[in-house]
């Protein structure tokens, strides 16, 4: 029954979204469900990956690195998405995390929300490129399956500055410009 459940909520909350997916050619690319938190725990319940702190860091994590505004980075770097996600760290991710034997059920997972095989994207990197930028279940995920790399635990949500410390540190590393301060506004301004 919980199954059949999360089929339902991915068909009717993630299908909007995943219609703007370059795999679905002739759509427009722009569609994605508007409710982002309904979008970020569906996707982490489909992963078996939800806890509110995760979810609270995701949703910053977009936030922080796009403002929920732009698909491509501003300054013509490779990063795609609300997520920003760097194709090298997706395909890391993807194909390297997610071929391992003891997570091919969490793979299985991820590719039926997604609607195809992970292979594709693999084959393919303009069009995993593509999806990076317009497919928000492949940006939460990817998102989500960063952190769980991480040797860092995710801090409670109520601490933003340590959640902002975890972004900073493993997220948008030393070499980003991101700093905690700029995490702790951005949360506090949008009311994230």
């Amino acid at each position: 029954m919980q199954n059949r459940t999360l089929q339902l909520v991915i068909l009717f909350i993630a299908l909007p979204m995943m219609l703007g997916s370059g795999i679905r050619r002739g759509l427009p690319e722009d569609l994605h469900y508007p409710d982002r938190r309904m979008l970020v725990r569906t996707v982490l319940e489909g992963l078996q990956l939800w806890s509110a702190d995760a979810e609270e860091l995701v949703l910053r994590t977009g936030a922080v690195e796009s403002l929920y505004l732009f698909r491509s980075a501003l300054n013509n770097a490779p990063e795609r998405g609300f997520w920003q996600i760097h194709p090298q760290t997706a395909a890391d991710v993807l194909f390297r995390y997610l071929d391992l034997p003891s997570k091919a059920e969490r793979k299985a997972r991820l590719e039926w929300m997604l609607g195809y095989s992970l292979e594709t994207l693999e084959k393919d990197s303009h069009l995993l490129e593509q999806e990076l930028r317009t497919n928000d279940i492949l940006g939460v995920s990817i998102c989500r399956l960063w952190y769980l790399l991480s040797p860092y635990r995710i801090p409670k949500a109520e601490h933003v500055k340590a959640q902002g410390w975890l972004w900073k540190r493993w997220f948008n590393t030393s070499r980003g410009a991101g700093t905690i301060n700029y995490f702790i506004e951005t949360v506090n301004r949008l009311g994230v």
